[in-house]
């Protein structure tokens, strides 16, 4: 046992066909981790452009107060302030800040450093310029801000440079992504968890229905309790009582139908085993005694009956099992008519008469899905029957309504009693007639049939009549015109 769940744990198909629980994981997990990579890749963008905007509003005011230092003499630009005043003009506590004061034509007021841009020396206007800008010798990356100040043309332009390392800003975009992801990351051990509980908890009626599916056994097929089911699974256990009560059903007349076989071939057994017996009691008192005709003659009727039972009994189980010739598409007149003309001669044989009576439209075809054979062993059926136990007149009768091909069988017999239209159609039930070769089966055969064509076998009730069995098939419909009836005519002439 061990060996088997191991090997089941390793299956690598686990996965392909999951089951319901990581069916419901899986898009669950997967869509909040989605999310929580969408939203932190959001915040971190939004919180670096949030971060390079204060941190220029600052550099630019760094720039500005450096500019508040500057008086012009006769249009010549002056810096007023001394190195460690514009020093702490520009102090940063988390990185140095490097500036420089210079007028345009490049003489230095002020500053540590000079950027030798074009872009800075080509520009007029007064907007201040955002740059990025990587030191030559240093490799260090900076943010630049560069203002040209000149209050009237006839001034000298300056221009003032103030710059800072961009590490500063890097540090803080990583500090805010660090308290957004971490959060998000310790939140979910503690989501996943909860996803993975709620749903297995929620997915409880299920297991609780499964169990009690198994728990019913193989002898059990009770219906299943719909009281603590979710509304969700109600319809499948509806559907499952269905079945369990159609197989029920099934089962209960498959037992009967054994019962009631091995009850009735009891008969035609036991009349074998006590006629060789008296066959063999006459050979051992006088083995040169010849063989009693009347005896053979029983003998002979017994087994008769015998087989004709087996047979009808395997025609039974093969209608009940479905398990016919393959369907094919068949005109259902010709195949009712057929056996008619098979049955005369035992009719006249009888001394009865067989009437055919056909009053179905000639411009139409009826056209059925099934096995013409099964039904005619319906129609021959009913002509046997009604020779053998009915009136001295037998009619077979076929007319139309719409789709519906309606046949009717029926003779001018005694009439039927209540008791006998009640269980007619039972498997093994046999009437009152005398004659002790019937099984009982043949009606219940015709019937089956009828219904895995999709029609209906009734017996009709009609005053003056012995039996009368009607069978109504819905058939596909062909319509001719008279003049395709008359070409047909004149190509059979």
């Amino acid at each position: 046992m061990n060996t088997r769940v191991g090997r089941h744990n390793l299956n690598p198909l686990g996965w392909i066909n999951p089951s319901l629980l990581k069916q419901l994981m899986l898009p669950v997990v997967s869509l909040w981790i989605a999310c929580a990579i969408l939203a932190t890749s959001a915040a971190y963008l939004l919180a670096g452009r949030s971060t390079n905007t204060s941190f220029d509003r600052l550099l630019a005011d760094d720039a500005q107060a450096l500019s508040a230092q500057l008086r012009w003499n006769d249009g010549i630009a002056s810096f007023v302030a001394n190195k460690e005043t514009a020093d702490s003009l520009v102090f940063d506590s988390l990185s140095l800040s490097h500036y420089s004061v210079h007028t345009a034509n490049g003489r230095k007021l002020m500053g540590d450093m000079h950027l030798e841009i074009p872009e800075i020396e080509a520009r007029t206007d007064k907007q201040a310029l955002f740059f990025d800008h990587t030191g030559r010798h240093s490799g260090l990356a900076l943010r630049v801000v560069a203002q040209r100040i000149q209050p009237s043309p006839t001034d000298e332009a300056v221009w003032v440079v103030v710059a800072e390392s961009k590490e500063k800003r890097r540090q803080v975009k990583n500090d805010i992504a660090s308290a957004i992801f971490l959060p998000a990351l310790l939140a979910g051990f503690v989501i996943i968890p909860l996803f993975y509980y709620s749903i297995r908890s929620a997915l409880s009626p299920t297991r609780q229905l499964s169990a009690l599916v198994v728990a019913h056994g193989d002898d059990n097929l009770s219906p299943l309790p719909v009281d603590q089911v979710p509304q969700e699974l109600r319809e499948l256990v509806a559907h499952t009582n269905s079945l369990l009560q159609r197989l029920q059903s099934s089962v209960n007349e498959q037992r009967r139908f054994i019962a009631d076989a091995a009850h009735q071939l009891q008969t035609p057994m036991a009349g074998i085993r006590l006629l060789v017996g008296d066959m063999r009691r006459t050979q051992k008192a006088d083995p040169s005694q010849p063989m009693d005709a009347e005896v053979l003659a029983q003998l002979d009727e017994v087994a008769t009956r015998g087989a004709r039972m087996v047979k009808q009994l395997l025609a039974f189980a093969r209608v009940a099992e479905n398990s016919a010739a393959e369907p094919e598409r068949f005109d259902a007149v010709d195949a009712v008519l057929e056996p008619a003309t098979r049955w005369r001669n035992a009719a006249q044989t009888a001394g009865k008469t067989l009437q055919v009576v056909n009053n179905v439209d000639p411009a139409q075809e009826f056209f059925l899905h099934g096995s013409p054979i099964l039904l005619g062993e319906v129609i021959s059926n009913l002509l046997d029957n009604a020779i053998r136990y009915g009136g001295s007149h037998i009619e077979l009768q076929l007319h139309h309504h719409q789709n519906d091909l309606i046949v009717q069988v029926q003779d001018n017999g005694p009439a039927l009693d209540a008791h006998a239209r009640e269980h007619l159609l039972l498997p093994f039930w046999r009437g009152n007639h005398g004659q002790p070769e019937g099984s009982g089966l043949g009606l219940s055969i015709a019937q089956r049939i009828i219904e895995r064509l999709g029609g209906q076998f009734a017996l009709a009730d009609k005053p003056g009549l012995g039996a009368c069995f009607q069978i109504t098939l819905p058939c596909e419909v062909q319509s001719f015109s008279s003049r395709d009836i008359e070409e047909a005519d004149g190509t059979q002439a």
